[in-house]
């Protein structure tokens, strides 16, 4: 016992000696994190906005994770606008769930330093969602088509005569090309250059919109229409094949572009509502493809403006190179 005071000073001496190490958050830290949906009912593929925010110690900084996943449903931080910086305690996700039962938005870790140099993190809750159909609600609706047998087409006279006019006009045709071909004209009709990627695009949509095809439910054609034009401009846009692309070559192919990832939620809802309406023959509802084709104007015009403003950027940052 006599030795225990001599034992306790020579502890605080070598505690001493040796100097403060890093601190780290001990007990019961004021620090929590709160994550909240924009909707908890979403849609395989649909895009929605996930807020966290942190609740802390005046002083104290936080770090937020860039990116959240299980594989059933991604979490991206969303690039904060130019002219409006987030708050340091709140930050924007965007999440989209791939699966098609119930799912969860996975938790987020936030790292955090207090004012007295300690460290920790906190965590959030994960937040339950409800993975709902694209179908129709309607049962009837979620049938298959019926496929009608063949009809018959009788041959009669008519035929005949029909099948001799244009037999004659093809041999019409035929001597008039080869009259051509022996007079070629002195004048050479130029060619008329095809239209910018954007504009055709853009200006299918406004004949699709117009056609009538969602306001008679002819959901199959209108679908074909949609895919095949958004496919036919990431192809000139990107410059890649992406209309020879199967759905799931042409997700993989924009995951790994470098302006292809923030495409890739708008486009796998579009590809996997067309390829069930094209091969199952289901009946998605009105809304939902005007919603789809929204999304398709809107991914065009997006990826307009980033390209314009990488190529505005490209010559300033080469006339800096030149001039250094």
């Amino acid at each position: 016992m006599r030795g225990a005071p001599l034992l306790a000073a020579a502890l605080l001496a070598t505690t001493a000696l040796a100097g403060p190490g890093p601190a780290v958050a001990q007990g019961t830290v004021a620090v929590t994190v709160t994550a909240r949906a924009s909707s908890t009912e979403v849609s395989v593929g649909q895009q929605f906005t996930v807020a966290a925010d942190v609740s802390g110690p005046a002083g104290a900084t936080y770090t937020f994770p860039a990116s959240a996943g299980d594989g059933k449903v991604e979490v991206r931080l969303a690039p904060p606008p130019a002219d409006a910086p987030p708050p340091p305690n709140r930050r924007t996700y965007l999440a989209t769930a791939f699966v098609l039962e119930d799912a969860a938005v996975p938790p987020l870790t936030v790292s955090y330093r207090l004012p007295d140099g300690a460290i920790g993190t906190a965590t959030s809750q994960a937040i339950p969602l409800h993975i709902v159909s694209l179908l129709s609600k309607d049962p009837e609706g979620q049938k298959p088509a019926d496929i009608r047998p063949p009809v018959q087409i009788p041959i009669g006279a008519p035929f005949y005569v029909a099948c001799g006019v244009a037999a004659a006009l093809i041999a019409a045709l035929v001597v008039l090309l080869l009259r051509r071909r022996r007079h070629p004209a002195d004048v050479e009709i130029p060619s008329v250059p095809p239209l910018p990627p954007d504009v055709e695009a853009l200006s299918v949509l406004e004949r699709l919109a117009a056609s009538g095809l969602l306001e008679e439910e002819r959901f199959k054609e209108f679908y074909v229409t949609l895919a095949e034009t958004t496919k036919r401009y990431l192809e000139r846009r990107l410059g890649a094949a992406v209309l020879e692309m199967t759905s799931s070559e042409t997700i993989a192919f924009l995951r790994d572009h470098d302006n292809g990832w923030e495409l890739l939620p708008a486009v796998r809802d579009l590809v996997h509502t067309a390829d069930f309406v094209k091969f199952a023959r289901g009946a998605a509802a009105v809304e939902t493809g005007k919603r789809h084709m929204a999304a398709v104007r809107g991914m065009v015009r997006s990826l307009e403006a980033r390209l314009s403003a990488v190529e505005a950027v490209a010559p300033a940052a080469k006339s800096g190179e030149e001039a250094a």
